[in-house]
């Protein structure tokens, strides 16, 4: 192929090249080199259906639909939520909002850039296309009336110039840069009003609260901030309110300037004067070092930042009580159409938005799915569209008034909005008379109508939200008032109070006068949860200052680290407790196994009276043991909210069980001389019913005591800064005081432990009142002296008490305070139950080993009136000679046989001399005084280790051989078997 032939391809493909460096992605080669027309299709557009010029006009738009690529020879492949957003709000308002003008016949066309987020691209974008170098089909640019954009302050501020050259109107949407004046660029319309305005909005707010100290910190690299810092720093100083700390923000010095806040956290209040990407990474910083606690900085945010619910609550309890300053549209009927746009938004087709379908739309529904719009969130994406809206709005009115202007029939645009030479102030005109009401005596548009709202941010038990709490206004002459909403004045001073911190400048109290002392609104005092009667919900409000609060609720992020076993956190201590608890609960379970084994076999009756209450301690002392488990995780919520009631609820069972044990065995004192000390036949043995409701009552107080504490502070797991500034989650039931950190604890009124101490004052007094009543019961030998074990299980356990609660209580201060207190309450816990364990059922255990068939226990009232008795028995154990007896002995003489029988001597033949299990006689054994006559010829025995079943015999007795060849009963030791008895086993 010759060079001749080669020449045009490589022409074509150089210009086809330079065209899609030049437009961007998405636009075509020409069809020929020698046509004079070539139509750009790298654009949205909605082209007019009137071929009539005087019947037709476009708006044109400005959006980052990509983002900036990687050079300026292409877009990025990564598409923006925001740009797309923005788009559709632009085509629904066209279609919306002209639905007058075509009703009268007139055709509006569209046409959208995308900028790539380059304003160079939109001035090229602007230039080429009001210069026929950028041709759109059916959109003839002299038919161009406005611009919608762009959205940022740079972009403004360079399409400016230009848009006055071309005569065409910008009205954008966000940028509100002080540098942007109407004299230098009278074509360009701000919709929002100067960001100077903000500046005086804070300024004007933080003369309302009273403020004295503050800190500025500023984006230094960049002119906009630089500006606006330059002007609140002079509204302060002429104000009085002193700049303590002012910074530039340099990424590099982030460490620099947390370490300076932390030292100026009295200061409190922060004006941070920077992007939102600036501020996230500030506030990520301030989040990550965890040096300064939450709630001890307020932040006050301008418009720039407004109202972004997701935004504020990925920071955490660090902007918790932040104040936001935002803009309020002047029409509020925005917000309502934006829920109209959102509606339309999801019923539209995928890539189709009124009633055209955009290549864009399409690419990104598909790559990322259709974007929602949250209607109850606050965000600065709704703030924005509300204001593209707006603009889109401004425009169609102004045309209808523009066709309205030009009267005559068929409705049509006359020269005077269409010809080159007039149209572009005529518009300008019209266009701001629709957005602002009409325009100054120096041409600049009215904006007199300036309001801000200023919103609380708040982190309550129903979650993250914003409350309006003031309105900051502006008058003609610029001057600026502040409105609180009722009784927000004084519980936002209260809790923005700021102080010098003795570092720095401006140490010195300010020349203004000091606030007065004001009442607060009594609607303000109240704390946390309070109930909205109309929504039935959780409030938060503010704390006079120095007020004691018990409680915290703060929303804090908890990653997967958070989670787990406190081991995970070098606390060993757990170790031990987790091993300790696991043998306590199986000790738990043999002791009741024995017992259980031991009741096989005898006959129960009504004795239940005598058996629940061992029952219940046993129970009691589990849930000790039990509780004991939710000491070893990290803790949550749940375990808060076990650890809280259980401790005191298992404490209360154990206590009220030997409290009613002690009523029981005090009156039986009467009965208790009788021969077998635990008979609960006794008629005066306190009846069950009795010793239910007593039980019940003891224990009541404790269950009511917990529960009122669980509803006023409900459980929560909090962070907080420790002693030794590490970041820990403790239970959130500590006492604090307003106007200090409730996330400090070397700020706190009393810690957790001190709190939870306090809660179980009430078994504080049973264990004083079982110890005293044990010692008044003493003497009694009801239930083989079971009140001295119950003495010795109530007395024990004041030491035990004392020394884990000194020791807790003694180290609040130390860098493990927390830790302190948790292992203290645990161990506590679990020393008391073991003490009441082995203190009343190791005795339970050795009186069952070694008790026999008729149920007597001699060994224990070797100092009683049965001390030295010795028992009668008859020649042989065949013969049918008189019963068993024992002679009592009665200061050495032994007199008054009490007979071991059935109790009827004219029936000795029936009656045994001891009743081995296999007997045919089951009746119970009957004691009664017999004279000495009646068993003149017995002999006598002493009561030996033998008959008592302590030691074992080397061969077998006679009364085994009668008793036959039968197996002997399962203990080996002694002559008598033990189990399934027909006697009672006594209170077990």
């Amino acid at each position: 192929m010759s060079v001749r032939a080669v020449r045009p391809l490589v022409l074509a493909l150089v210009a086809a090249v330079l065209t899609r460096s030049a437009w961007g992605q998405g636009r075509v080669a020409c069809p020929s080199l020698s046509s004079n027309e070539c139509y750009y299709t790298g654009a949205a557009t909605v082209p007019t259906n009137e071929p009539s010029p005087s019947r037709r006009f476009i708006l044109g738009g400005f959006f980052h639909v990509h983002n900036r690529g990687a050079n300026a020879y292409e877009c990025s492949d990564e598409m923006s939520e925001e740009g797309i957003m923005n788009l559709q709000a632009f085509l629904w308002g066209i279609q919306n909002y002209g639905a007058n003008l075509r009703n009268d016949g007139i055709s509006i066309g569209a046409v959208a850039f995308d900028s790539c987020m380059r304003l160079e691209q939109n001035i090229e974008y602007m230039l080429s296309y009001a210069q026929c170098k950028l041709y759109l089909q059916g959109l003839p640019q002299t038919n161009l009336v406005a611009y919608v954009g762009p959205y940022t302050n740079g972009a403004a501020m360079a399409m400016a110039p230009l848009a006055t050259d071309l005569s065409v109107p910008l009205l954008t949407p966000t940028a509100n840069d002080p540098a942007i004046m109407y004299q230098d660029n009278e074509f360009l319309l701000k919709l929002s009003p100067s960001f100077s305005y903000d500046v005086g909005a804070v300024s004007s707010l933080l003369q309302a609260l009273q403020v004295d100290f503050v800190i500025l910190l500023y984006d230094s690299h960049d002119p906009f901030w630089v500006s606006a810092y330059n002007s609140l720093s002079q509204a302060l100083h002429a104000s009085s309110i002193c700049v303590q700390y002012e910074r530039a923000f340099v990424t590099s010095e982030l460490s620099d300037i947390i370490r300076e806040l932390d030292e100026r956290q009295v200061v409190r209040n922060v004006v941070p004067l920077m992007s939102r990407d600036k501020l996230q990474q500030l506030l990520d910083a301030v989040r990550v070092t965890d040096t300064i606690a939450g709630n001890a900085l307020r932040f006050y945010m301008t418009s720039d930042i407004g109202q972004d619910l997701a935004f504020m609550t990925s920071q955490s309890t660090k902007v918790n009580s932040s104040l936001i300053i935002e803009r309020s549209s002047t029409n509020t009927r925005f917000d309502t159409d934006l829920n109209s746009f959102a509606q339309a938004l999801q019923q539209s087709p995928d890539g189709q938005f009124a009633g055209v379908t955009i290549p864009w739309i399409t690419d990104y529904y598909a790559r990322y799915g259709k974007p929602v719009i949250d209607a109850s969130t606050p965000s600065t994406m709704r703030y924005m569209l509300s204001r593209t809206l707006e603009a889109v709005d401004g425009v169609m009115r102004g045309m209808e008034s523009a066709v309205a202007d030009c009267g005559g029939q068929p409705r049509q645009i006359c020269d005077k909005y269409r010809n080159q030479a007039n149209k572009g102030q005529n518009l300008l005109d019209v266009f701001s008379n629709a957005v602002f009401g009409g325009v100054n005596t120096n041409g600049s548009p009215m904006m007199s109508a300036i309001n801000y709202k200023v919103y609380h941010y708040f982190v309550d038990r129903a979650g993250p939200k914003f409350d309006m709490v003031a309105t900051v206004s502006v008058n003609n002459a610029g001057a600026m008032s502040t409105s609180f909403e009722t009784g927000q004045r004084d519980s936002l001073r209260a809790s923005s109070d700021s102080r010098c911190p003795s570092i720095g400048e401006c140490c010195a109290p300010p020349t203004t006068a000091p606030p007065t002392t004001t009442t607060p609104d009594p609607a303000s005092q109240t704390m946390g949860p309070t109930t909205d009667p109309n929504q039935s919900k959780m409030v938060a409000v503010m704390y006079p200052r120095d007020q004691e609060i018990t409680g915290a609720y703060m929303d804090a992020d908890r990653d997967d680290d958070d989670y787990g076993v406190r081991f995970d956190l070098n606390h060993k201590w757990i170790i031990a407790l987790g091993v300790l608890a696991g043998l306590g609960i199986l000790c738990v379970v043999v002791f009741e196994i024995y017992i259980l084994y031991k009741l096989l076999g005898t006959r129960l009756g009504n004795k239940w009276r005598t058996m629940w209450l061992g029952q219940l301690l046993l129970f009691g002392v589990l849930l000790c043991y039990l509780t004991l488990f939710a000491y070893l995780p990290i803790p949550t919520k749940a375990t808060c909210g076990i650890t809280r009631f259980g401790v005191g609820v298992s404490y209360a069972i154990c206590f009220a069980v030997l409290l009613v044990k002690l009523m029981v065995i005090l009156t039986s004192r009467s009965n208790s001389d009788i021969l077998l000390p635990g008979d609960a036949e006794s008629p005066n043995y306190l009846k069950g019913i009795y010793q239910f409701l007593m039980f019940i009552f003891a224990v009541g107080v404790q269950v009511v005591i917990d529960i009122q504490w669980l509803i006023t502070v409900p459980p929560e797991a909090v962070p907080v800064i420790s002693n030794n500034g590490d970041r820990v989650w403790v239970c959130n039931h500590y006492t604090w005081e307003a106007g200090k950190e409730m996330d400090h604890m070397s700020g706190w009124v009393r810690t957790n432990f001190e709190n939870h101490l306090i809660s179980l004052t009430y078994i504080m007094v049973m264990i004083l009142i079982t110890t005293i009543l044990s010692l008044n019961a003493h003497g009694i030998i009801t239930n083989h002296r079971e009140s001295v074990f119950i003495g010795i299980a109530a007395g024990f356990s004041i030491p035990i008490w004392l020394a884990w609660g000194l020791v807790g209580g003694l180290n609040d201060d130390h860098d493990y305070a927390q830790e302190f207190g948790d292992a203290c309450i645990a161990f506590g816990l679990f020393c008391t139950a073991t003490l009441i364990l082995f203190a009343m059922f190791l005795p339970k255990v050795r009186q069952l080993v070694n008790m026999g068939v008729e149920g007597i226990y001699l060994e224990d009232d070797r100092e009683t009136y049965y001390a030295g008795s010795v028992i009668m028995a008859p020649p042989s154990y065949k013969s049918k000679g008189p019963n068993s007896v024992i002679y009592v002995n009665n200061q050495g003489m032994y007199s008054e046989p009490v007979v071991i029988g059935n109790g009827d001597p004219s029936k000795s033949s029936v009656a045994t001399h001891l009743r081995h299990p296999g007997s045919t006689y089951s009746a119970p054994a009957v004691f009664a005084k017999k004279a000495d006559s009646a068993y003149g010829g017995s002999r006598v025995l002493r009561v030996t280790d033998d008959l008592k079943g302590r030691h074992p015999q080397k061969s077998r007795t006679q009364s085994e051989v009668g008793y036959g060849n039968g197996a002997r009963a399962s203990s080996k030791r002694g002559t008598l078997p033990r189990s399934r008895s027909q006697t009672s086993l006594g209170a077990l």
